[in-house]
């Protein structure tokens, strides 16, 4: 129901079908979840109300009811602890990988990557010079730390940049997004813009967490939830958006490994996220608590077997997507 006492139907981004809800989220509930996985408590306005979450009954998408992106005071919280902004990614050796691999040496090749924060993804790209890499990020420190490197960026939406003729449609040899589908609220309508960016042969890459991540049948992850994430991502909702826009689909995973997954379930039941045990420590526990490893163990194998796993039938917690034009 809308504030306006309104009755509102809930749609799947991807399909007409009525979704099911899969959970109820409180705001009380996603306030205490955060103090518990930073160890500090949020400002109260950082949740501004009830969540819930559903299930696209034809993609398994799952996505967050209503579709109400995280605030200014969730994401100044958020971005106060150092855990928060990863300096390196799997994908951005990956995408580095692909694209000096097509285009290196090919004339006035340029790179888009939309949510660049300081630029560390564009650093990566040293075979390309540096007025050919652009950015774009809402955050104005992190787009003047990548003019700082000598990269072109900008601070707005791709529609500001748009605007202000920062970018044009059909510019860019590779158009990059990491971690950003999951926190937009028209994530159909992102990828469009995205695409609309890339040159008639070029490549957009997006990529997000493979929903459920290899844990979350175990422990909860409120940053794989409203209001931080709005959409939780897999293979067959990843087809459907490339269906939807016209575009041809590849995915690509990094390796991953059933006892590795098992053992970071184990640490976050027994730890939680951020703290540091030593060796003898976590082989003290595993001993002690061998049941819930095995019990990990045993996830970690049905998960690789029921999506459909890369890498040797284990499914990985990220996923990279290169769409192209059919």
């Amino acid at each position: 129901m809308a504030p306006d006492g309104r009755l509102v139907r809930v749609e799947s981004p991807l399909s007409g079908l009525p979704p099911e809800k899969v959970r109820d989220l409180s705001r009380t509930f996603l306030l205490d979840q955060l103090e518990s996985y930073h160890g500090a408590r949020p400002p109260d306005g950082a949740v501004e109300g009830d969540y819930s979450l559903w299930r696209c009954r034809e993609t398994g998408l799952e996505f967050a009811w209503p579709m109400l992106a995280g605030n200014v005071a969730l994401y100044e919280w958020l971005s106060s602890f150092a855990s928060y902004y990863p300096e390196a990614r799997w994908e951005y050796g990956e995408v580095r990988r692909l694209v000096e691999a097509r285009d290196a040496g090919t004339e006035r090749t340029k790179v888009l990557d939309v949510g660049c924060g300081k630029g560390n993804f564009l650093a990566k790209l040293d075979f390309l010079p540096a007025d050919l890499r652009y950015g774009l990020d809402l955050n104005e420190p992190g787009v003047a730390a990548c003019r700082q490197r000598g990269f072109q960026a900008f601070c707005g939406t791709i529609e500001d940049a748009l605007e202000a003729r920062f970018v044009r449609p059909s510019e860019f040899s590779a158009v990059t997004s990491f971690h950003c589908l999951e926190h937009v609220d028209a994530p159909v309508e992102f990828v469009r813009a995205l695409a609309a960016l890339a040159a008639p042969d070029g490549r957009v890459f997006v990529s997000t967490p493979y929903s459920p991540m290899s844990f979350e049948s175990d422990w909860f992850d409120v940053l794989n939830h409203p209001p931080h994430h709005l959409t939780r991502w897999n293979a067959e909702s990843y087809r459907r958006l490339a269906a939807m826009l016209g575009l041809k689909m590849r995915c690509f995973f990094p390796p991953s490994a059933v006892l590795k997954q098992a053992l970071m379930t184990f640490r976050l039941l027994q730890y939680g996220p951020h703290r540091r045990v030593r060796a003898t420590t976590l082989l003290r526990d595993m001993v002690r608590r061998f049941p819930v490893l095995l019990r990990a163990l045993r996830s970690q194998l049905e998960r690789g077997r029921g999506n459909g796993g890369e890498s040797g039938g284990v499914t990985a917690d990220v996923v990279l997507v290169e769409l192209t034009a059919r």
